[in-house]
């Protein structure tokens, strides 16, 4: 019983140890060689680790509903190339699409927690 409460316990003691914002051109959800070189730096800082967390934001121009569906456009191109070029787990990412909420500028930001 011991080990089970320490391993909830663990589960709530996550730690930012990363912050990569990628932008989109013109709301495009391709993900541009420049992005691609950041998700791989990304990446590479992943290489070896157990335990960690990437989560999302993923921001777009657009108001309302079009804006949340335009933002899971953005953040399903990252986690897509995550999972394809580095073996990211999908089950080691989480995002929420946001909309217009924080930015006027398009983007996917993510930050790497880790325990």
């Amino acid at each position: 019983m011991t080990q089970l409460n320490s391993t909830v316990h663990g589960l709530d003691q996550y730690h930012q140890v990363n912050d990569v914002s990628v932008l989109f051109h013109s709301s495009s959800p391709v993900l541009s060689a420049a992005a691609r070189k950041q998700l791989d730096d990304l990446a590479t800082t992943l290489t070896g680790r157990e335990g960690y967390i990437l989560e999302r934001e993923a921001h777009a121009p657009y108001r309302g509903s079009a804006g949340i569906q335009h933002s899971e456009r953005l953040a399903e191109a990252v986690e897509r190339y995550l999972v394809t070029e580095h073996q990211i787990p999908v089950y080691r990412m989480h995002y929420v699409a946001m909309g217009n909420m924080r930015s006027d500028k398009s983007s996917d930001t993510g930050r790497v927690r880790h325990n």
